[in-house]
């Protein structure tokens, strides 16, 4: 048996899309979206999220921050979060490099963006990179339209105090089905697998809250 491609020590077992060769299980499960940028489709990614999944370890931080979120807060919101995340998706189309880490900090630069609103001295925090900066163009477009005055849409405005509380409640489903593996996509195939058919949920959300 041929060993491993990687650390040429142990035998190669696990054949690795990604790399398109063949890998030790101990390469796999160390290197995986850290330093091996695993596409969605690996069986051996999809298992380690279903065990990591049944074996949840909470962030004190995000269940504080959830409590503040009720089913009511989904009812009120429900077509913003849908449009705000079908955007993410969107942009994700656009660009294959789109990793959750993105998607936290474009949400976390929004928010302070949108917050400087409320003191009235309006400061753009723009993320780093171009892969952060388009999506957070195309998301900021998307809360532009519902903050701003529309005579032809039969809507009332979006207050500052709501979209921060959108985003922030965003930021946390975000934070709680992503991994602390810097390449992880576990958050952007989640909404991903939610989101495949999203005109078929009109009443509703397709996010739930973690």
């Amino acid at each position: 048996m041929a060993t491993c491609a990687l650390c040429s020590e142990r035998p190669g077992k696990r054949y690795c899309p990604a790399k398109d060769v063949k890998i030790c299980a101990v390469c796999c499960g160390t290197k995986r979206e850290i330093e091996i940028d695993c596409p969605s489709s690996c069986s051996y990614l999809k298992a380690s999220r279903s065990y990591e999944s049944e074996k949840p370890i909470p962030d004190p931080d995000v269940v504080a921050r959830l409590q503040r979120f009720d089913g009511s807060f989904l009812e009120q919101f429900y077509q913003i979060l849908d449009l705000i995340t079908i955007g993410i998706l969107e942009e994700r189309a656009n660009s294959g490099w789109l990793l959750d880490s993105d998607v936290i900090e474009v949400l976390k630069a929004l928010h302070a963006t949108v917050k400087t609103l409320s003191s009235g001295i309006y400061y753009e925090t723009l993320p780093d990179g171009p892969v952060r900066q388009s999506l957070f163009r195309r998301l900021k477009e998307i809360l532009d339209k519902l903050m701003q005055p529309d005579p032809a849409a039969d809507r009332r405005l979006l207050k500052v105090s709501e979209a921060t509380d959108i985003l922030d409640f965003l930021l946390v489903v975000a934070q709680s089905n992503t991994s602390v593996r810097p390449k992880s996509r576990r958050y952007l195939d989640w909404i991903s697998e939610r989101y495949g058919s999203p005109a078929s949920s009109p009443q509703s959300s397709s996010i739930i809250i973690p």
